[in-house]
C-alpha cells in the first residue's frame, strides 16, 4: 500500500508528463489532476471539501488581480492603445535595419510589461509582418528575436507575467517593491539583449521610408482618452497600494468594471476574448499543490533540499534559479512556480536565508528559462506559427542552437544581480 506522500506525489508527476505531452488542454489536465487530488484526501481522509475551499479562497485575490488584468488590457487592446503606441515608436525608424530591430524590441518590451506575453507577442508580430510588407524585407529573424523580448518585458512588473502574481501574493511582494526590484533588471537585460540582437544584424539600408499615421488603429477616440484615464488610475492605485492598503485584486476588478462600463465595448465579446483556461488551470493547480502540502510530500522535498543546503546554504538561491528555469523550458513555468512557492518558503526559514531574495530567484527563472526552446514559452510558440505561416520552419534544434544563448546570458545576468540584492 503506497503512502500518501507518494500517492499524490504520483498524480503530481502524472500531471507533468501529461502537461509535457499537450494532448489536451492545459486546464482540462489540471482539473483532472485537481479531482485526483480531491479524490484521494477524501478517501485518504487528509482533508475534506471545506479544506478545498479554504485552499482556493486563500488565493483569491491572485485569481482577482489575473481577471481584472486581462479584462483591462483586452480593452485597451480594442481602444487602440497599444498599437497608437507602436506606430508612433516606428514612423521614425531611421534608415537601417539594426535601428528598426532596436525600436522593435524596446516596444516588446513595454508591450509584454502590461500585457499578458499571448496577447503582446500577437501584437506585435502583426505590427512586424505588415511593416515587413510594407518596407519589402525579410524581417522572419525579427519575430524571433520578440518572443525571446516577451519574457524579459514579462518580469518587469507585477502585472506582467502569471508567475510574477503568484509569488508576489505568495511572499507579499507589493506592486511598487516589484517594479524597484524587477524593472532595473529588466531594462538591463534588454540593453545587452539588443546588443547582441545589433552584433548578429547585418548593417541594410532601409529601401522605403514609412508614411503612417498613428490614429489609424483608433477607432473611437472617446474611448481611447476613457480608457487611457482608467488606466492610469489603476496604475496609481497599483503602486500607492502599500500605502491605502486595498487588495490589488479588488484595484483591478474595480478598474475592470469602469472599463466595461465606459469602453462602449460589449462585455460579451470582451469576456469571450478572456483565457478563462488560464483561471480554471491556476484554481485547479492551487487544489494539487494543497494536496501536495497536506500531504507532506512538499515538505519532505524541501527537508531534502535543505539538508542539502546545509553545507553552502548560498547555494539555494542559485538553485532556485536554475530549477525554475531550466524546467520552464520544458513545462510551463506557472505550475512549476506554485510548486516551489512553498518549498522556497520552508529552505528559507530553515536556513536563515533571505526570503525575499529567493522568492525573485523565482521570479526570474520562471520568466527567463522558457527561451531555451521552442516550447518552453507560449511566446515562442506564436512566433514559431507566425514564421511557419510564411514557410519557414524552425526545429527544436535550430531554435536552440541560434538562441539559447539570450537565456544562458539572461540567467547568469540575473543571479549576479540577485548577488547585489544579497549584499545590499
Amino acid at each position: 500500500m503506497f503512502s500518501a506522500p507518494i500517492i499524490f506525489s504520483l498524480i503530481f508527476v502524472l500531471i507533468l508528463a501529461l502537461l509535457v505531452k499537450g494532448a489536451h488542454h492545459r486546464s482540462v489536465i489540471a482539473m483532472f489532476g485537481a479531482l485526483l487530488t480531491i479524490a484521494c484526501g477524501l478517501g485518504l481522509g487528509i482533508f475534506n471539501m471545506d479544506d478545498v475551499a479554504v485552499s482556493i479562497s486563500s488565493d483569491i485575490d491572485t485569481i482577482l488581480l489575473i481577471i481584472g488584468s486581462m479584462i483591462l488590457c483586452e480593452s485597451l487592446g480594442r481602444a487602440g492603445l497599444f498599437q497608437y503606441i507602436g506606430l508612433n515608436m516606428v514612423i521614425n525608424i531611421g534608415r537601417s535595419i539594426r535601428w528598426l530591430a532596436a525600436v522593435m524590441l524596446m516596444l516588446t518590451v513595454i508591450l509584454a510589461a502590461f500585457l499578458e506575453n499571448i496577447t503582446a507577442m500577437i501584437i506585435i508580430g502583426a505590427l512586424t509582418l505588415s511593416l515587413e510588407r510594407r518596407l519589402e524585407i525579410d524581417l522572419s529573424e525579427m519575430i524571433c528575436y520578440e518572443a525571446i523580448f516577451t519574457n524579459i518585458g514579462g518580469q518587469m512588473l507585477l502585472i506582467s507575467s502569471i508567475p510574477n502574481l503568484v509569488v508576489a501574493d505568495g511572499f507579499d511582494i507589493g506592486f511598487s517593491r516589484f517594479a524597484i526590484i524587477g524593472a532595473p533588471l529588466s531594462l538591463i537585460l534588454m540593453a545587452v539583449s539588443i546588443y547582441m540582437v545589433a552584433e548578429r544584424s547585418k548593417y541594410i539600408p532601409l529601401k522605403k521610408n514609412l508614411d503612417i499615421d498613428p490614429w489609424s488603429a483608433v477607432e473611437d477616440r472617446d474611448v481611447f482618452y476613457r480608457s487611457v484615464v482608467i488606466f492610469a488610475i489603476v496604475m496609481i492605485l497599483f503602486v500607492l497600494n502599500d500605502i491605502i492598503h486595498i487588495g490589488m485584486g479588488l484595484i483591478a476588478i474595480s478598474g475592470a468594471v469602469a472599463m466595461l462600463i465606459l469602453s462602449g465595448e460589449d462585455p460579451e465579446s470582451i469576456f469571450r476574448s478572456i483565457d478563462w483556461g488560464t483561471i480554471f488551470f491556476l484554481i485547479s493547480f492551487f487544489v494539487i499543490v494543497g494536496g501536495l502540502e497536506r500531504s507532506g510530500s512538499l515538505m519532505i522535498f524541501a527537508e531534502s533540499l535543505s539538508r542539502l543546503f546545509q553545507i553552502e546554504p548560498a547555494l539555494a538561491y542559485v538553485f532556485n534559479l536554475l530549477i525554475c528555469g531550466l524546467a520552464s523550458a520544458f513545462v510551463d513555468n506557472v505550475p512549476i512556480t506554485i510548486t516551489l512557492i512553498p518549498v522556497t518558503k520552508y529552505i528559507a526559514a530553515d536556513l536563515g536565508l533571505d526570503t525575499e531574495i529567493l522568492a525573485w530567484s523565482l521570479i526570474f527563472g520562471a520568466n527567463l528559462g522558457g527561451n531555451f526552446t521552442p516550447i518552453g514559452s507560449p511566446s515562442n510558440i506564436i512566433a514559431i506559427g507566425m514564421l511557419k505561416r510564411k514557410g519557414k520552419n524552425i526545429n527544436f534544434l535550430e531554435w536552440f542552437r541560434k538562441y539559447a544563448i539570450f537565456p544562458c546570458i539572461h540567467l547568469f545576468l540575473a543571479g549576479l544581480y540577485m548577488g547585489l540584492l544579497v549584499v545590499t
